[in-house]
C-alpha cells in the first residue's frame, strides 16, 4: 500500500482529461452525478464488509466506501500519479496495480466495484476472473459500463466498448448469479422546500417521491451496472443523483445559435439566388450571351 501522507500536505489537483473523473474539476456536470450515483448504490453494500474499489481513480469512491462502513476499503489504479494523489488526499489504502492481476490473495475481499473500467482494459474476461479470484465465497462484484449502442461520446480512452448483449452474456460466463441494474439520465423538475433547495452535500438524501413521464426499455439504458456473484439476492434500493443545469442551458444556447446562423445564411442564399435570377432576366445577360458562348467555346478548343 501507498505510505500515508505527510498531515497537512494538499495533493495537486488531477487533470480531468476524460479518462477517470475529477470531482474538484467536474462538480456539478452531469458526468460527476453519474458517477456518484454508482458509488452511492455501491455504497449501499459496504458496511461490514472489505471492500476492493478497482480502478478508483482520483479515489473519491474508494474514501465513500469506507465512510459506509466498510470494515477496509482498498482503493487500486494502473497510474501511479492517480494513486499518489488519493492516498495523499484520503489515506494509505490505495495500490498502483492493474485489474488484470491483481496483487491480492484469493478471496481478500466481500465486495468489490469497478465502474466504468472493463472498457479501458485490454482483456476484459482477465479483469473478470480476476475479480472474481479476490472475492471471498459469498462475495458480490458490482460492475458497470456505458452501453455501446446508447453512448454517443467518443472517448479515446476506451479499449472496446459493450452493447447490452454483450455486457451481460460476459458476466454470464464468469459468475453463476447476474442481477442487472439500469442507469439513464433524465431531465427533471423539482418542487423543493428552502433548504432541499440550497443543498449541494452529496452524502445527505433528500426526502422527495419521484415520478418519471418518459420510460425506457431494458437494453436502451445508457450505462448498464451487474451485481454479480454466487447469490445475488440482496437488498440495494435504487439510486438518482441530480447534477446542475448549466450543461442544459449551453446546450440550448447552442442549439439556438446555430438556428439563428442558420437563418442568416439561407437569407443570404435567396438573396444571391434572387440576385442571380435578375442578372439572367436583364437585358444586358441576354445580349452578352453570344459573347460568352464564343469564349466558352475556344476555352473548350484551348484557343
Amino acid at each position: 500500500m501507498t505510505e500515508a501522507p505527510e498531515p497537512g500536505t494538499q495533493p495537486q489537483p488531477l487533470e480531468a482529461t476524460g479518462e477517470r473523473l475529477v470531482p474538484e474539476a467536474q462538480r456539478g456536470e452531469l458526468v460527476h452525478a453519474e458517477h456518484l450515483a454508482r458509488y452511492r448504490l455501491a455504497a449501499r453494500l459496504a458496511p461490514g464488509r472489505r471492500v476492493l474499489d478497482a480502478a478508483c481513480g482520483e479515489g473519491y469512491g474508494t474514501a465513500m466506501l469506507a465512510a459506509a462502513g466498510a470494515v477496509r476499503a482498498v482503493g487500486v489504479d494502473v497510474d501511479e500519479a492517480t494513486i499518489a494523489h488519493a492516498a495523499q488526499r484520503y489515506g494509505p489504502e490505495f495500490a498502483r496495480a492493474n485489474v488484470e492481476a491483481l496483487p491480492f490473495e484469493d478471496g481478500a475481499f466481500d465486495l468489490a466495484v469497478s465502474f466504468e473500467t472493463i472498457e479501458h482494459v485490454g482483456d476484459a474476461a482477465a479483469t473478470l476472473r480476476e475479480l472474481r479470484r479476490v472475492l471471498a465465497p459469498g462475495g458480490l462484484l458490482v460492475v458497470s459500463t456505458p452501453n455501446k449502442h446508447e453512448y454517443l461520446v467518443e472517448n479515446e480512452f476506451h479499449t472496446r466498448e459493450f452493447t447490452h448483449e454483450q455486457f451481460v452474456g460476459l458476466l454470464n460466463e464468469h459468475f453463476p448469479s447476474v442481477r442487472l441494474l439500469y442507469q439513464q439520465n433524465w431531465l427533471a423538475s423539482a418542487i423543493l422546500e428552502e433548504a432541499a433547495l440550497r443543498e449541494q452535500a452529496d452524502d445527505r438524501a433528500l426526502d422527495a417521491e419521484l415520478f418519471k413521464v418518459v420510460g425506457a426499455e431494458p437494453g436502451r439504458e445508457l450505462y448498464t451496472i451487474g451485481i454479480c456473484g454466487d447469490e445475488t439476492d440482496v437488498e440495494i434500493g435504487q439510486v438518482v443523483v441530480a447534477a446542475g443545469i448549466d450543461e442544459a442551458h449551453q446546450l440550448a444556447r447552442r442549439t439556438v445559435d446555430a438556428e439563428r446562423m442558420a437563418l442568416v445564411w439561407q437569407g443570404k442564399w435567396e438573396a444571391s439566388s434572387e440576385t442571380i435570377r435578375r442578372m439572367r432576366a436583364s437585358l444586358g445577360w441576354r445580349l452578352t450571351s453570344p459573347l460568352r458562348l464564343r469564349s466558352w467555346l475556344r476555352h473548350r478548343r484551348g484557343g
